[in-house]
């Protein structure tokens, strides 16, 4: 008889992380554990963990407060979880990945105000704990046909499906068609667990070979039931069992003509049990010898041993390695490389051989806990050591942000550069250093009595060396009058420091700029590329004094300057500062004044109100002192003026219609045109003679006037309104001229002398 095991069969990587979770917490010597539920549906599992100390507990108050809760695969609700916090316990979450990410899709689409439904068994703790993350408003489905209750919704609700890990992919679809012929904006999410699908098609081709079928796995396991189900389809002797205990009531069964058995098991089940049930099997029917038999034991290994295994399998968190096929080697994330940036599918490759440390045995599943890491520190040491004796300079990435310092690796060997020992000067934030490459040597190398490295390296040693170096080659070529392409390395208030190549010089904030500046970051950043010049030098002291610009072409270049400005040259500026009386511009190095007065043709309170520091204006010198180096500015266009555009079309002689806003004893003043007012005399208001203009005239009238006079060179109009009066005398209007000849135009342009001489 064959026996032949399923090529995808016991568990899945989520229930065998969760499995190897647990019993790695209880190996930690660590008390008060607890499995909030049934870690997984397999009682050797569960019993195993329960001999080391692990209790299951069924409900939260089972727990007591500060205890230790390793999660399950299947999850649990959020409810739950903020209920563990309250107790004060250590959560070790154990939560298959693939059910987190059903958890986070739920939350979003619920937050999103849309109808999550869920399709699933509804006593499944999986799918328990996945409504809890939407306040357990989901409905639940496990067919097609039990979508009666969500039809009675609108059909215009949003609705997100969401799919229990295990649910047969047959009857998920079945349940999506079905709700998207009523809900047309439904959305579907494929949630089911690629390894659930990939072990009930394993499991559908080996039972359409075989003569009998065995399903391993717990009694209460769902996926279990599903792979049952799914054998019974296509081999009528299918059984159900949980153990190689359960075999010898199937003894009989065995004594049938069967040439072929196979077995597959559910996620819950472990590889130790597979193999148990074949070699029992075979025990049973005398087809497995005793050479076979021990083959099937496990090889011996302990702790420390260095083994060649075979990569067969890598997910983000760690790397599988079959070791003589005989055990299942895992090699955590932390045993593989210090970068915890590093992608695992990039250090190793399914099929690779490699050389790996036996850090822990577990003989109750088969499991050999590795360490790719420990091998390739061993080996790096020797290499390591040959270079700190020899001081060798070594090149690396910075990979890791530490308490006291960096991390960077060489030679697959970690080696810690201590803060002090991390740059040449002090480095505040050591988070910039992460992921540059580096220069450094191994200053101190040795192990501890448990065998741990202990590697620190500088470079700041490396650093000073080279430092020192190009400060040697400086001094030797320096000259006063020399230029130099610096770098800037950090600002004061006094001035900026740059980096010449090896050694430092001071440039003083009045040479960084013509303008006056209250700090140096406001024309120059750390890190700028700066053209100087040495102005003083002294080796034995060090200290370098820096300009832009030599003094002698400084002084021809402002000579030039002031000699090329001219009172009524245009030129365009920077806006540099605001005051209360005006701004500041920049007009090619030297800041000039724009009066407040020139900024606008309308009354403003601040110059804020109409430019803002960093505008471009165009201006026009107004004056200019070389010997004080002040710069007068204009701004303001005469053709921007409100007397220019309320004149440019009008002339003596039209007929105007004016409101009259002010009256005054020796006549009343009419608006022509915003901020353009003109004089009405009191002698050109009416035909016949009156005592003051507010027996004819109140201020709001709207009148209709005549342009006697414009004045450009005093802005003032004249108006008359008894010229359109119906019984206008032209002689009398003649005599009234004689009498007074009283004009005026912008508000404000009269003087206290008029008004006194007219009372």
């Amino acid at each position: 008889m064959e026996i032949k095991i399923a090529e995808k069969a016991g568990f899945c990587f989520g229930v065998d992380r969760a499995v190897k979770i647990a019993y790695s917490t209880a190996s930690d010597g660590k008390s008060n554990i607890y499995t909030y539920g049934m870690l997984i549906h397999n009682s050797d599992v569960t019993g195993e963990l329960e001999n080391m100390g692990v209790k299951c507990a069924e409900s939260i108050l089972d727990i007591p407060d500060g205890s230790i809760v390793v999660i399950r695969a299947h999850g649990i609700s959020e409810a739950e979880q903020k209920a563990l916090l309250e107790k004060n316990v250590e959560i070790i979450d154990a939560t298959c990945p693939f059910v987190k990410r059903i958890h986070n899709i739920v939350k979003e689409e619920y937050e999103k105000k849309r109808q999550i439904v869920i399709a699933g068994d509804k006593n499944h703790p999986e799918v328990k704990g996945i409504n809890g993350w939407c306040e357990n408003t989901a409905f639940i489905v496990g067919r097609a046909d039990e979508c009666e209750e969500i039809f009675k919704l609108s059909p215009e609700i949003p609705v997100s499906i969401v799919v229990q890990t295990t649910l047969r992919k047959e009857k998920a679809k079945k349940i999506e068609e079905n709700l998207k012929k009523y809900f047309t904006n439904a959305i579907f999410f494929d949630t089911i667990c690629s390894a659930t699908e990939e072990r009930q098609l394993s499991a559908e081709k080996l039972a359409k070979e075989c003569d009998l079928m065995l399903v391993l796995g717990g009694k209460n396991s769902s996926n279990t039931e599903k792979l049952f189900e799914i054998c019974r389809e296509h081999c009528l002797d299918s059984y159900k069992i949980e153990n190689s205990k359960e075999l010898d009531g199937l003894a009989h069964l065995f004594k049938k003509n069967i040439k072929k058995v196979g077995i597959t098991a559910g996620a819950s089940t472990p590889d130790k049990v597979i193999k148990e049930a074949k070699q029992t099997m075979a025990e049973i029917t005398n087809e497995m010898n005793f050479a076979e038999a021990l083959e099937e034991t496990l090889k011996p290994l302990t702790t420390g041993d260095i083994v060649k295994g075979i990569v067969i399998g890598i997910t983000p968190t760690e790397v599988q390695v079959d070791i003589d096929g005989k055990y299942d080697g895992v090699i955590p994330f932390a045993e593989m490389t210090n970068n915890a940036s590093a992608d695992l599918n990039s250090l190793v490759k399914v099929g690779e051989e490699v050389e790996v440390f036996v850090i822990h045995v577990s003989d109750r599943d088969g499991v050999v806990r590795l360490s790719k890491k420990k091998v390739d520190e061993a080996k790096g040491w020797n290499n390591l050591y040959a270079d700190f004796e020899n001081g060798t300079v070594l090149t690396s990435t910075i990979t890791e942000i530490i308490k006291g310092g960096v991390a960077t690796e060489v030679n697959n060997v970690r080696v810690f550069i201590p803060a002090s020992e991390a740059s040449e000067s002090f480095v505040e934030n050591l988070g910039s250093l992460l992921n540059t490459e580096v220069s450094f040597r191994i200053i101190k190398m040795e192990k501890d009595r448990r065998g741990r490295s202990k590697i620190i390296g500088s470079i700041k040693s490396v650093a000073k060396e080279i430092s020192q170096k190009k400060a040697e080659e400086f001094w030797a070529t320096a000259e006063v009058n020399k230029q130099y392409t610096g770098t800037v390395k950090s600002l004061t208030a006094f001035g900026a420091f740059v980096d010449l190549g090896g050694v430092d010089g001071l440039i003083h904030i009045s040479e960084l700029s013509d303008a006056h500046i209250k700090h140096p970051s406001e024309v120059v950043k750390v890190g700028d590329s700066i053209d100087v010049y040495i102005k003083d030098m002294n080796k034995e002291t060090g200290k370098i004094s820096l300009v832009k610009e030599l003094e002698e072409t400084k002084k021809a270049r402002e000579a030039a300057f002031w000699g090329a400005l001219e009172v009524g040259k245009v030129c365009t500026g920077k806006i540099k500062s605001l005051t209360t009386f005006g701004a500041f511009v920049d007009i090619g190095g030297v800041d000039g004044l724009v009066h407040i007065s020139e900024l606008s043709w309308n009354r403003i309170k601040h110059p804020s109100e109409v430019v803002s520091v960093g505008d471009e204006i165009e201006v026009y010198i107004k004056d200019v002192n070389p010997e004080t180096k002040k710069i007068s500015l204009g701004h303001k266009k005469e053709e921007d003026s409100p007397w220019y555009q309320a004149t440019k079309d009008l002339k003596v002689g039209d007929n105007i219609k004016c409101k009259i806003v002010r009256i005054l004893p020796f006549g009343a003043f009419a608006e022509v045109a915003p901020f353009v007012d003109g004089l009405i005399h009191i002698s050109q208001i009416a035909n016949t003679r009156i005592d003051k203009p507010s027996d004819a005239l109140n201020i709001g009238d709207e009148v209709e006037v005549q342009v006697v006079e414009i004045n450009n060179e005093t802005k003032q109009i004249g108006l008359s309104r008894k010229v359109l009066l119906p019984d206008y005398v032209a002689e009398e209007e003649k005599v009234e001229e004689e009498v007074s000849d009283e004009s005026y135009t912008e508000e404000g342009s009269f003087t206290l002398g008029d008004i006194l001489d007219a009372e």
